[in-house]
């Protein structure tokens, strides 16, 4: 018996620590394929991005959501605070990366860069 609690013990932070990972892992292959881009597009400079918190949506107003397809795959949405700069200063905006398992389908903004 005090094996499985043992094992239960340590696999609770296992299994937190792979989805931070995935998390950060996601949100850096978003700012590198897609934010950046679109930033420079805009002739914007990328300052930093940030964790809105645990099952929040930023500035979006819709609520957290993970949804299962037909096919069976998992898609979610993650949200990150994305700091930029423009002629102005430094702004904040929200980013919603929908991802299916390890790929990104879309990156959408809260409001317009």
């Amino acid at each position: 018996m005090i094996l499985i609690y043992s094992l239960i013990i340590l696999l609770f932070p296992f299994i937190i620590s792979v989805n931070v990972l995935i998390y950060r892992a996601m949100v850096k292959k978003a700012i590198r394929k897609y934010i950046e881009p679109k930033l420079k597009e805009k002739g914007l400079l990328f300052i930093n991005y940030k964790w809105p918190g645990l099952l929040s949506t930023g500035d979006f107003d819709n609520g957290w959501n993970i949804t299962l397809n037909t096919g069976g795959n998992t898609s979610q949405s993650v949200y990150v605070y994305i700091y930029y700069e423009d002629s102005s200063g430094a702004k904040r905006i929200t980013a919603r990366i929908d991802t299916t398992l390890w790929f990104i389908n879309s990156v959408t903004y809260s409001s317009e860069l």
